[in-house]
């Protein structure tokens, strides 16, 4: 289930237990804390999942930009560890750039991409640029990867979980979410 019919199945359960007689006052209230305990748990499975899909999403990204997306023989293994050292010993944007034109012009895609993963790392965008120009796929992957909204943005972070928030019903509003949760627990025959 999706977040809306999460929600629209939480209010037709209020709805049938605000409108039952049979039940008394307390009952109704523990009824509803189920209810309402039931349904947040849902909706934050679904943000879960969500937040999930979105770092596998970016994951399987990051891997297309700058990473092996295959299995791997032993050689081409150790061809990108020696291109990884090999960029990570650069500290200058200007040496990552030059290093990078000659690993085109080489045809050593495997050190072009190490330059381009460690020039990304600390942010020299000339050179991510200069690397994306030359491969269309890595500027789409690249493209794509900037649409998606970032994990670890604590604004989007904050306005993601609120949409996955429920509002308690009346009879619940005085109470904690703790003690709300407390209440669901309580055995229907007490009540």
């Amino acid at each position: 289930m999706n977040a809306e019919q999460i929600r629209a199945t939480y209010e037709q359960q209020l709805d049938r237990i605000q409108n039952n007689r049979a039940y008394s006052d307390h009952a109704r209230q523990v009824l509803a804390a189920k209810a309402w305990s039931q349904a947040s748990q849902q909706l934050e499975q679904v943000r879960q999942s969500e937040l999930a899909e979105l770092a596998g999403r970016r994951d399987r990204l990051n891997r297309k930009m700058f990473g092996s997306t295959g299995t791997a023989d032993p050689n081409t293994m150790l061809a990108r560890r020696d291109a990884a050292d090999r960029a990570a010993a650069i500290d200058n944007p200007r040496i990552a750039a030059s290093m990078l034109e000659r690993a085109a012009r080489d045809g050593d895609h495997t050190l072009a991409q190490a330059v381009a993963a460690h020039a990304n790392s600390y942010g020299w965008i000339e050179v991510v640029d200069q690397y994306a120009a030359g491969n269309p796929e890595f500027a789409e992957a690249a493209k794509e990867w900037n649409d998606l909204p970032g994990t670890g943005d604590q604004f989007w972070e904050t306005k993601h979980g609120m949409n996955f928030l429920l509002t308690k019903p009346g009879a619940l509003d005085r109470l904690s979410d703790s003690q709300a949760h407390a209440l669901a627990a309580e055995d229907m025959e007490a009540a």
